[in-house]
C-alpha cells in the first residue's frame, strides 16, 4: 500500500506543480497592424523575444489589428494589453484633446520612445503639384482611419492647404496615382515600397517641407507634428537632404499589467534592440536602439512603472518628472 501511494505521489507532484507553475504564467495579447505592414513582423519579433526570454512566465499573442489608431480604443478597452500606436495620437488620448476630447484615457502607458519615420507627400510629375500650395484642389488619394492620414490631414488643415480627398485603401491608392485618379498621396515609412513601386512606372515627386509649417501645426493642433531629415537619393525624386513631415511610433501598454511583467518585456526587448533594427530600414534610420533617449525626446505620455524601473536600475538615468506614472508620484 506505501508503494501505491508512493507511486501516485511520484506521477500527482509533477503535475501540482506544473499547473502551479503554469497558474503564475500571465497572458498577454500585444497589438500590431494588418498582417500586410512590414511592422506586423516588428511586433512578431518583439513579442517572440520576449516569450524566448520569459518561457512559463511570460506569453505573448500578437493580434491583427486595424493599425495604430485602432490600438489606442483597444487598450482602452483591454481587448488588448499592448501596442504600437503614433505617440502624438497617445498623448492626444491620454490628455483627451484634438480627435479624442471626450475619450480621454489615462489608463494609458509608454515602453519606450520607438522611432521617428517620415511620412512622405507625394504627386505626380504631370500634376505640375511640386510645392504644398499647388495641392489645393488636387485629386489627392487620403486613407480614413490611418495613422498618417490622421496626421496628414491635420498637417494641411493647420496650413490651410485644402485638395480635393479621394477616400480609399492604401493599395488603391497606387493604383490611383498611376491611373490618374489620383494626382497626389502620402506614405509612411523611411524607403518605401509604394513610392518605389510608383517611380518605377511613373514620375513623382517627393515634396519637401518648411520647419515653420510644423509650428504652425503644432499651434493648432498640439503635439502633433514632426519632422525629420531624409537623405538624397532615398527615391529617384529626392536629389538633395530635404526635410519631411514626419511622426513617432511607440508602444502603449494597459497601466493595469504587473510592473515586474512589464520590467522583463523592456529588458527582452532592450537586450536584443540591436537584432531588430539590423532587420528593418524604418526601424534603424528612425534610431529604435535609443529606447530611453527617444522617450526623453519623443514621449509625453507617462512611462509604465515597470519601464522606469529598467531605466533606472539599468541605464542608471534620472526620469524627467513628465514621464514618471501618476501612482509613482504618489509614493
Amino acid at each position: 500500500m506505501k508503494r501505491i501511494i508512493l507511486f501516485l505521489a511520484v506521477l500527482i507532484l509533477p503535475l501540482m506543480l506544473s499547473g502551479i507553475a503554469e497558474a503564475k504564467k500571465v497572458f498577454l495579447k500585444w497589438g500590431a497592424t494588418s498582417v500586410r505592414s512590414g511592422l506586423y513582423a516588428n511586433t512578431v519579433s518583439m513579442a517572440g523575444i520576449v516569450n524566448k526570454a520569459y518561457p512559463g512566465e511570460i506569453e505573448i499573442t500578437v493580434v491583427e489589428t486595424g493599425g495604430f489608431t485602432e490600438n489606442l480604443v483597444r487598450i482602452q478597452k483591454r481587448s488588448i494589453h499592448l501596442g504600437p500606436a503614433d505617440a502624438a495620437a497617445g498623448y492626444a488620448n491620454y490628455e483627451g484633446i484634438i480627435d479624442y476630447k471626450g475619450k480621454q484615457n489615462k489608463d494609458l502607458r509608454a515602453l519606450w520612445g520607438g522611432y521617428i519615420t517620415p511620412i512622405h507627400i507625394v504627386s505626380t510629375k504631370k500634376s505640375g503639384a511640386d510645392t504644398l500650395q499647388k495641392f489645393n484642389g488636387l485629386p489627392f488619394a487620403m486613407n480614413p482611419g490611418t495613422t498618417s492620414g490622421r496626421a496628414i490631414e491635420m498637417f494641411f488643415d493647420a496650413n490651410g492647404i485644402k485638395p480635393d480627398y479621394k477616400m480609399m485603401g492604401i493599395g488603391a491608392s497606387v493604383d490611383a496615382l498611376k491611373s490618374g485618379v489620383a494626382k497626389g498621396w502620402f506614405k509612411a515609412g523611411f524607403k518605401d515600397s509604394a513610392i518605389l513601386d510608383l517611380e518605377a512606372s511613373m514620375d513623382v515627386n517627393v515634396i519637401p517641407i518648411d520647419k515653420k509649417w510644423i509650428d504652425k501645426t503644432n499651434e493648432k493642433f498640439p503635439g502633433q507634428a514632426k519632422s525629420m531629415m531624409i537623405p538624397a537619393n532615398i527615391f529617384k525624386a529626392v536629389k538633395k537632404d530635404q526635410l519631411s513631415f514626419a511622426y513617432v511610433v511607440s508602444d502603449f501598454i494597459h497601466k493595469d499589467v504587473p510592473e515586474d511583467v512589464v520590467y522583463k518585456i523592456v529588458k527582452a526587448v532592450y537586450e536584443k534592440r540591436k537584432d531588430l533594427v539590423g532587420s528593418l530600414a524604418t526601424l534603424r534610420e528612425g534610431g529604435f536602439d535609443d529606447l530611453y533617449g527617444n522617450a526623453e525626446k519623443y514621449i509625453h505620455v507617462p512611462l509604465h512603472p515597470g519601464a522606469v524601473k529598467f531605466y533606472q536600475e539599468v541605464l542608471k538615468v534620472k526620469v524627467p518628472d513628465r514621464l514618471l506614472p501618476p501612482e509613482m508620484k504618489k509614493k
